[in-house]
């Protein structure tokens, strides 16, 4: 009982994660990413630098790097800012005739009161005191009361000159003080000494700036100039002393040690935190493509685990690999990209190789140079990538992925700004080269991982599979010989359809193969296996249906038993779809009699339909070479009849709906079929005459065969059983 509970929640907790395996997927994805970005690894090689104190150790660069110095930049740029010298605005004539005004008015005041007579010097030196923005000692004042008319006036013309000449000048503030002494020195030569004293005294405090600082367009000139300045790069030779032991640690130093990821940082959380919406969008973006294009497609979880599995091994190695300049070259992007584009698809391959490669890149220190440089590579090799049923086609993905490493890296030596030396490619030669030889080979060993471990479908597994020794098709041939004739002639007649659309013909080929191998549990049962007698006569047609049926269970069982690929037991289950069994169908409306309702779900295939263009070929190549063989027709047009005929009921029913074949596909299968059975039966060119050898009564399909197929065949081709589907499994 206790073993039954366990089962029962075993059971449980995998439908939940079947039903959950996207949304599980998601999450795990972004924090395993969000790890692995944010933060260090244990043992990594960093230092402890501390801006103001002396350094620990002598410390070195461990790569040639050339990067773009925020802080030169912001130096140079902020001296450059220094030398813009401050804007002032415009001359302001108005102030000079203000202050003109400013002068007339004194003299005026000044002049009444040296012409008051009731009032006493005394008085009169107060009254000129009191004049408002004007200071006046009591030397001047007596000078001023003493001048006779004509002296005073000459003295009054002189100030009045003053101002209005030195007025019409710019005169900035810190200028104000030179322009004074100035006022003082222009008093005319033709004054007397007490007029001289009267006008150096009283016109430089006429005197006052005519232009000001603009701070407005001062601060603008100056960020102008900024912005001018070009960023500041600085270069680091490969083991160039950065500091020495002992010496204090600049601000241009620790730079430089942040650029090369050489510092030993605590927790950054702001950086966690920014690495956390990287991983997050990475996961959505890969998530919505996963639901657009690849769901129905790769349905089983295992396919996402793998997928998440993958991307976080290579992450962690890329992080690993690229914080070492002798490794960063060597980082083997191209074979998650080749191994992706084998397992899923190329499209697929092509937008998680962008991905990863602009993730390594945020991670590693010459960020764009290793984002061409991974991005390149990856989607050269699967762009060039062909005939993947060999493996030289892996080694020569690599080599040109190899090529597409070393154009970026010689496309970098030419930007960069030191001294050229055709010598200094040698190495990164060499890394290309076994970048792309080391990617090719953990592809292929790839594929025994993700065969062995994961039953996921891959070339090798589907070329061991398509040996005819194989142990499953050397049983199918002692138990079922008619069935495993039939199966080698669905797989050629699948196979050249679906080179035909571009479809997986390794997969077909080979799911054709094992398509029927449920028919073993009882092969008498199946008119291609029998020998004279039916055992269905003496069986009822539900009894009939059920062991037709059953083969597809049969199969699937068989097919695990044996381990075969998730995708080819997938067609196993599939290549019937829903169809029902009509000969016994039929057979139980005569029985029942006319009038009476049977239940055709008693008669149909569990399904699911077909879910892949290679599943959806297998049924239809099933259903052809079953029919053609059974009516053998022997006219291009009894042929294309058959084709037309059972490919338009299976659109008719909605066998195809689930299959993403479009209405182009389905006519160049509905022309491979034909051109192939034409070759099978030998169709020839009708000449001249021989029209009257046939009677007009003649049926399309003009040779019948030699026994009716009472299980399977249906008496029309459109009749056809149809295809079984997989049960659900993990």
């Amino acid at each position: 009982m206790k073993h039954y509970a366990v089962s029962q929640w075993a059971e449980s907790a995998q439908l939940w994660v079947r039903r959950h395996a996207l949304s599980i997927f998601f999450i795990a994805l972004t924090i395993g990413l969000t790890l692995i970005l944010s933060f260090d690894l244990p043992g990594s090689n960093q230092v402890i630098a501390v801006v103001g104190q002396p350094a620990q150790n002598d410390i070195f660069s461990p790569r040639l790097m050339t990067y773009t110095s925020d802080l030169l930049t912001s130096q140079t740029r902020e001296q450059t800012s220094r030398t813009v010298s401050e804007v002032f605005t415009p001359l302001d004539l108005a102030i000079g005739r203000s202050q003109l005004t400013l002068a007339r008015e004194a003299f005026t005041f000044i002049d009444a009161v040296r012409a008051d007579s009731s009032a006493t010097i005394e008085r009169k030196l107060e009254y000129l005191k009191a004049i408002e923005g004007l200071t006046i000692s009591d030397e001047g004042g007596q000078a001023l009361l003493d001048l006779s008319q004509a002296d005073f006036d000459e003295v009054r013309v002189n100030i009045f000159a003053i101002i209005e000449d030195l007025m019409r000048q710019e005169i900035r503030p810190t200028q104000l003080n030179d322009f004074q002494r100035t006022a003082r020195r222009l008093a005319s030569l033709e004054l007397s000494a007490v007029q001289t004293s009267v006008v150096t005294e009283l016109a430089p405090q006429f005197i006052i700036a005519t232009v000001f600082p603009d701070e407005e367009a001062t601060a603008i000139a100056r960020e102008e100039a900024a912005a001018a300045v070009q960023p500041v790069s600085r270069t680091v030779a490969r083991d160039q002393r950065i500091v020495r032991a002992g010496e204090i640690v600049t601000e241009l130093d620790y730079e430089l040690l942040n650029e090369l990821g050489l510092l030993q940082r605590e927790t950054n959380w702001p950086r966690a935190l920014s690495m956390g919406l990287v991983s997050l969008g990475m996961a959505t973006l890969i998530s919505l493509y996963w639901v657009r294009f690849q769901r129905q497609q790769f349905s089983n979880g295992r396919y996402l685990g793998v997928l998440g599995g993958f991307i976080l091994i290579f992450t962690l190695v890329g992080k690993i690999m690229t914080a070492s300049d002798a490794l960063a070259h060597w980082f083997p992007l191209a074979a998650l990209s080749l191994l992706l584009a084998v397992v899923y698809d190329f499209r697929f391959s092509i937008l998680i190789t962008a991905l990863m490669a602009g993730l390594i890149g945020i991670i590693s220190p010459n960020s764009l140079e290793m984002t061409i440089y991974l991005a390149s590579g990856g989607i050269l090799s699967v762009l060039t990538l062909k005939d993947t049923q060999r493996m030289t086609a892996f080694f020569q993905a690599g080599l040109l992925a190899a090529g597409g490493y070393f154009f970026v890296i010689i496309f970098f030596w030419l930007l960069a700004g030191l001294e050229k030396n055709p010598a200094d490619l040698a190495m990164p030669a060499v890394s290309a080269l076994g970048n792309g030889l080391i990617s090719s080979a953990l592809t292929l060993a790839g594929f025994y991982v993700l065969g062995g471990l994961f039953g996921i479908v891959t070339i090798l597994q589907l070329q061991d599979l398509s040996r005819l020794d194989h142990p499953l098709l050397r049983e199918l041939l002692r138990l079922a010989p008619g069935t495993y004739h039939h199966s080698i002639m669905v797989a050629n007649l699948a196979e050249q359809a679906a080179e035909r659309i571009g479809a997986n013909s390794t997969l077909v080929r080979v799911s054709a193969f094992y398509h029927d191998v449920g028919k073993t549990a009882r092969p008498p049962f199946f008119v291609e296996n029998q020998e004279g007698m039916d055992p269905h006569a003496t069986l009822d047609p539900y009894t009939s249906a059920r062991i037709v049926i059953n083969h597809v269970a049969d199969g699937i069982a068989l097919a695990r038993q044996h381990h075969l690929p998730f995708r080819v037991q997938d067609i196993i289950a599939e290549h019937h779809g829903t169809r029902p069994v009509k000969s016994f169908y039929r057979k139980a409306q005569e029985a029942a009699g006319e009038g009476a309702e049977i239940d055709i779900r008693a008669f149909r295939y569990p399904g699911p339909r077909p879910r892949s263009r290679e599943a959806a070929i297998v049924m239809l190549a099933d259903a052809i070479d079953a029919t053609s063989t059974a009516l053998r027709p022997n006219t291009e047009k009894a042929i294309e009849k058959l084709v037309n005929t059972i490919i338009e009921e299976d659109i008719l029913e909605g066998q195809l709906n689930e299959c993403e074949l479009s209405m182009g596909d389905i006519e160049q299968l509905r022309a491979s079929f034909i051109e192939t059975l034409k070759g099978r039966f030998h169709v020839r060119v009708q000449y001249p005459g021989n029209e009257l050898m046939m009677a007009e009564n003649l049926p399309e399909f003009a040779l019948p065969a030699p026994q009716a197929r009472p299980l399977e065949q249906l008496p029309r081709p459109t009749n056809r059983a149809a295809l079984p589907e997989p049960q659900t499994r993990n």
